[in-house]
């Protein structure tokens, strides 16, 4: 039970029925709590909830802590040099730093979370079809297509907001 760590207590719900809770702190999630709170993050749903949709802007602290965590050291994204020589083949270059496709991926968790508190994000297929760079803005959007009983189904994508290019898309 030290600073920093999480622990499950056991507890009674209001009608007396027994669960477990999550408490304690992370110092990373309040790390991460505050860096969303002072982020280009924001949240729109559509008027019938099918779709909810963010736009972000990832920076160079971002990829810089997102490679720590993961420890994915790439050089394409942190070194202008190395990601303009990243790409799939001859004569395709990349202008500027790629921020980790799975960073950009990694926003279709906080829309579900953010729509639907305690929901279990259990799948996601992905497909990374053009490199996001540092720097640049981004729109993540969830789009509900089927919903059976609790379980659910949703296109996600990200795309460039300047023109609407896919980067990544999917299905969770």
């Amino acid at each position: 039970r030290g600073r920093g760590h999480m622990f499950l207590r056991r507890c009674a719900d209001a009608r007396g029925a027994p669960r477990r809770v999550v408490e304690g702190t992370l110092r990373v999630c309040a790390a991460a709590a505050a860096a969303a709170a002072s982020s280009s993050r924001s949240v729109s749903n559509s008027a019938a909830d099918d779709v909810l949709r963010t736009r972000r802007t990832f920076t160079d602290d971002d990829c810089v802590r997102f490679g720590a965590l993961t420890g994915d050291a790439n050089p394409i994204h942190y070194e202008d040099e190395d990601a303009g020589r990243a790409g799939g083949g001859a004569g395709s270059r990349v202008k500027g730093k790629v921020v980790h496709g799975m960073l950009s991926a990694s926003l279709f968790g906080g829309l579900l979370s953010s729509a639907h508190p305690g929901v279990v994000y259990a799948t996601q297929e992905l497909k990374f079809r053009a490199p996001v760079r540092v720097g640049e803005e981004i729109i993540a959007e969830i789009k509900l297509v089927k919903r059976s009983g609790a379980r659910a189904k949703y296109e996600t994508v990200v795309k460039r907001a300047r023109c609407g290019e896919v980067c990544v898309d999917g299905i969770a």
